[in-house]
């Protein structure tokens, strides 16, 4: 199991990325992008899960049929698939930072106006762009793939994607509880629910401007240094010291000493080629969008694709869905079902990472393919206790305990998933990032789709 407190974190020499994590330090450059790609990915949940909480008020609200509902869901999903194709590639251009900083910033405008939609087809129309958020999940995982060796990425994404998607529980926890208050303090319900969404746009704008301000794209620091060889960086700043040291010396011995000045940046400039010569760092050009059709045409891709939409397309599905599933079937009340839906959500603190740390743990034993055995048995358990959970739904209690056991390995499988992404085609593992995800989504799509038929069916 890999130590999640190492102190100090050891570096791999030849990528400059951590080969350890310590999940008590906000250190730059590796740990404060850690907890960034986290936090800002869990915000994004908030914001682009808080109308389905507050799904029973609105329903009520705007008049909505089962059909608007699901048609909402629809649109939040269907456009996250589309955004995150796009944001894959515009992380190996721009970067993790700046990308998460676009998402989060943009994504706030069409979840504050929400507020403002008065019929189903304006509450569509806004969760369509809502479903820009979504697209957090990419930059998310390209940050801590720059930021974390071979041996550790799969632990470092698997905690980042979970603790992130913990926002669709927080979510669920915390917004009908401010929806309370603000009814407590003399709103109406048609107001209080579109006050409520002015707390997730402040979450978002704020963290997106930290994000630029606090945190660091990859191990060299601006994303603009990503193809500069770190040995190259770390000699020259030696010299840059050196100087400044030797600028001590009295005038006396001045000309010896820049003598010597010399003579070490010419020995270090001959180190850093020899450096790079033994470690094959060499800068590369940055890859180009048409690097998004070479993932595309990658078989492995598009099984990870298929294999993440059974995973997180399912738990997306899930959490547009589970609030007002138990409000229905078992008669809750709109707080109570949050709390419900939080359960769901909230196993990701766990869940998800847990994921990660089996898939490096089956890698360090038998490689690749440990990875690859791992989220086999995790997608079959998945399955088993979905069908479990079927047949518990008429008893509160039973689809509760299946919901715990279903929710653990759909999460788990999520974050085996991307224990595998970032050793398909490491040079694009930003496109390959976002076709992964998108996949994600489509699946969620599908499901809700599913979901929407079975409703109608049974009206």
């Amino acid at each position: 199991m890999i130590n999640l407190f190492a102190n100090p974190i050891p570096i791999e020499e030849s990528t400059q990325k951590a080969d350890g994590i310590n999940l008590f330090s906000f250190a730059r450059p590796y740990m404060r992008a850690f907890h960034f790609s986290w936090l800002s990915f869990n915000v994004a949940f908030t914001g682009w899960f808080a109308i389905s909480p507050l799904m029973p008020t609105i329903r009520k609200d705007l008049g909505l049929s089962p059909t608007n509902v699901n048609n909402s869901n629809i649109a939040s999903v269907a456009a996250t698939v589309l955004f995150r194709m796009l944001v894959g590639p515009l992380c190996d251009q721009l970067g993790p930072r700046r990308v998460m900083a676009i998402v989060l910033i943009i994504g706030s405008i069409p979840t504050g106006l929400a507020g403002l939609a008065t019929s189903a087809t304006s509450l569509i129309i806004v969760r369509f762009f809502i479903g820009f958020l979504g697209a957090a999940f990419v930059p998310c995982q390209f940050w801590t793939t720059q930021m974390f060796s071979s041996r550790t990425v799969g632990s470092a994404n698997a905690l980042v994607g979970g603790w992130g998607n913990m926002g669709a529980g927080i979510t669920y926890l915390i917004l009908p509880v401010i929806f309370n208050l603000f009814c407590d303090f003399g709103l109406t319900p048609h107001q209080s629910w579109r006050v409520v969404l002015v707390v997730p746009v402040i979450l978002l704008v704020t963290v997106g401007i930290c994000n630029l301000l606090f945190a660091d794209d990859c191990p060299q620091g601006d994303w603009s240094q990503h193809w500069v060889p770190n040995t190259e960086k770390v000699n020259n700043e030696k010299v840059n010291n050196e100087k400044v040291d030797n600028e001590k010396v009295n005038n006396e011995k001045r000309e010896d000493s820049e003598k010597i000045i010399a003579e070490k940046k010419q020995d270090n400039e001959t180190s850093v080629d020899s450096d790079s010569e033994k470690q094959n760092v060499k800068p590369t050009s940055r890859p180009k969008p048409k690097d998004f059709l070479r993932a595309l045409k990658n078989h492995n891709v598009i099984i990870l694709m298929c294999m993440y939409s059974c995973s997180f397309g399912l738990e997306l599905a899930v959490d547009n869905v589970i609030g007002l599933f138990f409000v229905d079937q078992f008669g809750l009340s709109q707080t109570f079902g949050g709390l419900v839906g939080a359960l769901f959500g909230l196993m990701n603190f766990l869940s998800r990472p847990s994921g990660g740390f089996i898939s490096d743990a089956a890698n360090k034993r038998m490689g690749i393919r440990g990875r690859m055995i791992t989220q086999f048995c995790i997608l079959c358990c998945e399955g088993v206790f979905l069908i479990v959970f079927r047949y518990t739904c008429d008893s509160l209690t039973g689809a509760l305990i299946a919901l715990v056991f279903f929710s653990y390995f759909t999460q788990a499988c999520a974050g085996s998933t991307f224990g595998i992404v970032p050793f398909v085609d490491p040079p694009i593992v930003g496109a390959i990032s976002g076709l992964v995800g998108a996949g994600g989504n489509l699946g969620g799509l599908l499901l809700i789709v599913v979901f929407r038929a079975s409703m109608v069916g049974g009206s």
